[in-house]
């Protein structure tokens, strides 16, 4: 336990804190809120075989932050990384140390399952985080593009 946190993988039970957690990222990004139900936290976040690990930062009995990652390979150079997915404090526990713990934890995961770099994408507005992120030791990817393509649903 660091500063009062401890950490632990997400729970069933946890469903309506991370929601309240994704929800204030979303309006931080001025993005709507997710629609996340129930099935889908439980399918890609907490089954044993779920895509995405979700690890919860939690003092005095109240989860004050989360992040999500997936380990990914690379065939092109045999190199294995880590994908942050999703980063949130709640808003009564910033400036506290949660997002550097929380960050430090999934460094020291992604060592353990020898990955050779952290990666994850900001929001161009989003200036607090990237500041964050900066005084990490992190950097801007320079040598690539994100792209995303949209999926539309096939018209009948």
């Amino acid at each position: 336990m660091k500063d009062g946190l401890a950490f632990r993988h997400a729970e069933t039970t946890d469903f309506a804190a991370v929601l309240e957690l994704a929800s204030q990222l979303a309006r931080q990004i001025e993005a709507d809120i997710p629609p996340l139900t129930p099935a889908q936290f439980q399918k890609y976040y907490i089954s044993p075989h779920a895509p995405m690990h979700l690890l919860l930062a939690v003092r005095n009995d109240k989860i004050v932050g989360m992040i999500s990652w997936t380990l990914t390979h690379e065939l092109y150079s045999a190199d294995t990384r880590v994908y942050i997915s999703d980063v949130s404090v709640d808003h009564a526990a910033r400036g506290q140390g949660v997002g550097a713990a929380l960050m430090a934890e999934v460094q020291a995961w992604a060592r353990a399952h020898n990955a050779s770099k952290l990666g994850w994408e900001v929001w161009h507005r989003n200036s607090a985080a990237q500041a964050f992120y900066h005084r990490l030791g992190a950097s801007v990817d320079r040598e690539a593009i994100p792209y995303v393509l949209t999926l539309q649903e096939e018209e009948l």
